[in-house]
């Protein structure tokens, strides 16, 4: 069996039938920063099609207001642009808007280690293993090393990431298996 690059594998997946609503949609993306001002594209982000039905997140019901007068014009130049079938209506609204600066961490979380985050000194992008063999000791090194420096969870005394302890004070396994337990016996 012969190993391909994780882009190639991608490209052959997205080239799929399936994925032809999703492309719809990044055009859209890319469309919808164009023909909106620039103020107007920061408060506001396309987020699904759904029977040609363009719903957009909007930063607050101002801009929801604002953006929906134009929407005559907006959906016009949309469907002009549009590769694929015309959309026939927009709606905007502030219930799903996820501001970018959201997207950053807490400070008091800054200086927790995240299991699903890169150990310190490791990054996607480094250097590239030549071989399998190689890729997997570059993994498995990686993956003990963030490990341990994790506290123990007190039930199993598996390393466990400090939010996990903060929020439940066990890891998510153990949580988990008393959750099930207790839900089981409030069936009986």
């Amino acid at each position: 069996m012969t190993l391909s690059s994780l882009d190639r594998l991608l490209q052959v997946i997205a080239k799929r039938p399936q994925w032809a609503q999703y492309h719809r949609y990044l055009e859209i993306c890319d469309i919808w920063s164009t023909i909106v001002s620039e103020k107007a594209a920061s408060h506001s982000q396309p987020l699904y099609v759904q029977r040609d039905m363009l719903w957009i997140a909007t930063s607050s019901s101002v801009w929801s207001q604002q953006l929906s007068f134009q929407s005559y014009s907006l959906l016009k130049q949309l469907n002009h642009r549009l590769s694929s079938s015309s959309l026939q209506k927009l709606r905007f609204s502030p219930a799903q808007w996820r501001d970018p600066q959201d997207h950053q961490q807490p400070s008091s979380l800054e200086n927790k280690k995240s299991f699903f985050s890169y150990p310190e000194g490791i990054s996607p992008q480094g250097n590239r293993p030549q071989t399998p063999d190689e890729a997997f000791q570059h993994w498995t090194h990686a993956i003990a090393d963030h490990l341990n420096g994790l506290p123990l969870c007190p039930q199993c005394h598996c390393p466990t990431p400090v939010i996990e302890l903060e929020r439940w004070s066990k890891c998510y396994l153990c949580i988990t298996q008393h959750w099930h337990r207790k839900s089981l016996s409030n069936l009986e």
